[in-house]
């Protein structure tokens, strides 16, 4: 039963009809979706008045109103009439303002009389925050009811604890990235479904019911073959080896970059969780990397598992994952996935004789994979074995699905049991009983056709599963005015905040009682949430959105330049970052961690690009930082340096800004349009550093008023190139030394600094100014909107918790989950 058969019912407004019976019902599921991604009516958001008259009218009417007023109006614009609500009203036109005083064209240069740069520049910096708050509160309006839309990884989760299915969203054909509000994913003013995506929340919901009840229980398989069986041996060398009882020791050696495609024997009966074990070697040479392995479903575009390798050829290990995997024949490849010597190379590539073992030796004209002494020359892998097991599904996920459906054919009354259950979960509150009487005329209204009750079901189940009540999180009441959330709502707004995920059944039951806006209760549910393996997502999610990690490798390094980069560097510098947020919660550490530490978390091939001591295997451990290792702290990260580069040099203005607005929570005006880049050094000049550059660049005076506060910031970490790694000199082209990088600088307060290091402690020195900014994107990121200025009491009260426990991360949850905001709209 490829498709499920859709209920014929009018969803936009639930109503039951009776459809013909080749009508196509999916057209009326879609209009119902579509309705889901129509911008809901809300009020406006009343908003403080700026000090338009003290702080911009001055300026103004110096400088713009005699050609832009009530007499003048040149290039028909006219300023005396625009609101002074400035961020809320008029706002394309103050921006065009703003835009024209920062490009230097207002005033013109021939006025009389003209500012100095540095009021023009304040008066920019006016205007651009009078419009990033009137940005921020039109994120954060709200109506009677708010509707924020699961993430895409909301979705897969609650899916897979709703009904115990394992849906891939990433796949081709499936859901689009979401969008994002300065780095956070969760906005729900910009979470919308667009009519185009509504088809792809169907065949959703159909592939998932599909799975969870299939027409028939799939077989469980347990199938095992050599990496090189007997049928991919040629006649002549299957007799040798026979004779040599050698048959069953064939193997497949892989060098750098190598792949193997024949792990693909065993067709897979139904979609479902699928495990995957490989017996292998892997050999790494002296000083060098360790081969990695990487398996990859070349079908579904997707990484299945990926591993560093080291085992001796005599003794292989077995790894074994589990993947969610669609039926039939998958199209997976082993690779040895490091940068090495290549198959195109004819000494590279595989011969007709099988090879055994290094001891054996392969033909003359091949690669040697070993020295004379059995030492391996290069990292590369040894197959001995494939295995696929399968289907599995836990007990709790069974008893899920078993919780929905009738036990017995034909009892309708066990029908609206199972549907209220999924119903109450799926919409994550109590459903009333006209709800489940819509689903059950669906499901009678397909009995009615003559479709199968198994069919009828999941018509009813589809519904759920595409309902507005499951796709978004609703707070509020269309009966009334309500500013508070009720204990229903505070049980998803903790669930998705650290799990990710719909609520557990504790949370339910807790819900239920009315016990969640005790804060004696609400403290024991954090200490229990963060405890649980599920708050993993929290540190995953919240350091990527927070720190902007999916920009890590945005802008490939050059490889000339970078060979030393690939996936796995990359990898590893992203998972550093996350890994050391973790750590930080877990351990009970401060945000002072997060500015500068005497540790960081690596794996092995991290240490190694750090220069660290080899002491790691593959996994991420806990190192203590000397000195002279340069690192400590989040923003001598490599991940955190080379998202602000562009692949081929360092940008200490990215960095600066960055810098301020991640870890200040300021933003700095735009720039002028049409700002000419930083050129590159010709190679007949004289070599100079890209400080040297920016700092001859940078001459007007209403920039230098800007750079100002950013490049000190930026420049700072000079040190760093642009991946990350620790420098004295700058690599540039042209004649002469490469010239010493220059990290110091001096802030906007007149504070100076000469290392990393020591900005690093100037930068402890604004722990509460941090402190203020970290509240406010955590704050973003639990409650799905902005904050504004009436939130601004909420969040004081909030750092000052942070205060008294020395900026400790875990209470700094802990107080969010207990303020007053927290229980808020």
């Amino acid at each position: 039963m490829p498709y499920i058969k859709h209920p014929r019912y009018a969803c936009a407004a639930f109503s039951f009809r009776i459809a013909t019976e080749d009508e196509m019902t999916r057209k009326t599921v879609i209009s119902f979706l579509t309705a889901l991604s129509l911008p809901v009516m809300i009020a406006p958001l009343a908003a403080a008045e700026p000090s338009f008259k003290k702080d911009l009218a001055p300026y103004l009417q110096a400088n713009c109103i005699g050609c832009h007023g009530s007499e003048t109006q040149e290039g028909e614009f006219r300023i005396d009439t625009l609101s002074t609500n400035v961020g809320y009203e008029s706002t394309p036109q103050w921006a065009e303002i703003m835009q024209r005083i920062t490009s230097g064209e207002m005033p013109p240069e021939d006025a009389e009389n003209l500012p100095s740069a540095q009021e023009s520049a304040q008066i920019v910096e006016w205007l651009a925050a009078r419009i990033e708050e009137g940005e921020a509160a039109r994120m954060a309006q709200r109506g009677r009811v708010t509707y924020n839309r699961l993430t895409r990884d909301e979705y897969v989760n609650t899916v897979r604890d709703l009904i115990g299915v394992h849906f891939d969203a990433t796949d081709p054909g499936g859901f689009q990235e979401d969008p994002q509000w300065r780095g956070i994913q969760r906005i729900g003013s910009i979470l919308t479904l667009a009519p185009s995506n509504v088809e792809k929340y169907l065949v959703a919901a159909e592939t998932i019911l599909a799975e969870a009840y299939p027409a028939k229980e799939a077989e469980f398989i347990d199938a095992t073959r050599r990496a090189v069986p007997d049928s991919r041996i040629r006649k002549e060398h299957q007799e040798r080896l026979s004779k040599l009882g050698l048959l069953d020791k064939v193997r497949y050696e892989m060098w750098a970059g190598d792949l193997y495609r024949d792990s693909n024997f065993q067709s897979l009966p139904a979609p479902g969780i699928y495990e995957m074990s490989i017996t292998l070697s892997g050999l790494k040479p002296a000083g060098g990397r360790a081969p990695r392995l990487y398996v990859y479903e070349n079908s579904l575009d997707r990484v299945l598992f990926e591993h560093d390798i080291i085992a001796p050829e005599e003794e292989p290990i077995t790894v074994t994952f589990r993947a969610h995997l669609p039926a039939g024949r998958p199209n997976v490849h082993i690779i040895n996935e490091i940068p090495g010597l290549s198959t195109n190379f004819r000494s590279g590539r595989h011969g007709g004789r099988p090879f055994v073992s290094t001891k054996d030796g392969r033909l003359p004209w091949q690669m040697k994979l070993t020295d004379s002494e059995g030492k391996p020359l290069h990292p590369f892998l040894i197959l001995d074995s494939i295995s696929w097991r399968g289907p599995f599904i836990t007990e709790q996920e069974q008893r899920r699905r078993e919780e929905y459906w009738p036990a017995k054919e034909g009892d309708l009354q066990l029908v609206r049991e199972g549907l209220r259950n999924l119903a109450q979960r799926a919409f994550r509150r109590p459903v009333a009983e006209v709800e489940i009487d819509t689903y059950m005329q669906i499901v009678q209204a397909e009995l009615d056709a003559g479709e199968q009750f198994s069919d009828a079901v999941k018509a009813g189940m589809l519904t759920i599963l595409c309902s507005k009540s499951f796709l978004y999180i609703a707070e509020g009441d269309e009966a009334q005015v309500r500013h508070t959330l009720n204990d229903w709502e505070i049980a998803s707004r903790l669930s998705y905040l650290f799990w990710s995920t719909m609520p557990d059944d504790e949370l339910f039951r807790l819900a239920e009682a009315g016990k969640l806006r005790d804060k004696a209760e609400l403290r024991r549910q954090v200490k229990r949430m963060l405890a649980d393996p599920q708050a993993d997502r929290f540190c995953e999610s919240f350091p990527q959105q927070w720190l902007q990690l999916d920009k890590v490798g945005m802008f490939p390094p050059d490889k000339q330049l970078y060979p030393d980069y690939d996936l796995s560097l990359e990898q590893s510098m992203a998972q550093e970052t996350t890994q050391f947020f973790r750590e930080v919660l877990h351990k009970g550490l401060t945000l002072q961690e997060f500015i500068d530490s005497d540790w960081t978390m690596v794996n092995s091939r991290l240490a190694q690009f750090y220069d660290l001591p080899d002491s790691v295997g593959h996994n991420f451990e806990r190192v203590s930082l000397q000195p002279d290792a340069h690192r400590g702290g989040l923003l001598s990260q490599a991940a955190i340096l080379s998202l602000t580069s562009d692949g081929t040099r360092h940008r200490p203005v990215h960095r600066g800004k960055y810098i301020l607005e991640t870890f200040f929570g300021k933003s700095p005006p735009p720039p002028p349009a049409n700002v000419d880049p930083i050129p590159t050094n010709p190679v007949d000049s004289p070599k100079s550093t890209l400080r040297q550059k920016l700092e001859a660049h940078v001459h007007d005076a209403s920039c230098a008023s800007c750079h100002r506060k950013i490049d000190p910031l930026g420049l700072a970490f000079e040190n760093f190139d642009a991946i990350g790694q620790w420098r004295t000199k700058e690599n540039v082209r042209g004649s002469g030394e490469d010239p010493a990088v220059d990290p110091s600088g001096q802030l906007a307060d007149g504070r100076s600094f000469q290392t990393p290091a020591e900005f690093k402690q100037l930068m402890l020195q604004d722990i509460d100014k941090f402190n203020a900014a970290f509240i406010e994107k955590l704050a973003t990121y639990g409650m799905r909107r902005a904050m504004t200025f009436e939130d601004r009491e909420d969040l004081e009260t909030i750092a000052a918790a942070s205060r008294a426990s020395d900026y400790r991360l875990r209470e700094i949850l802990e107080a969010f989950v207990l303020s007053d905001l927290f229980q808020k709209r």
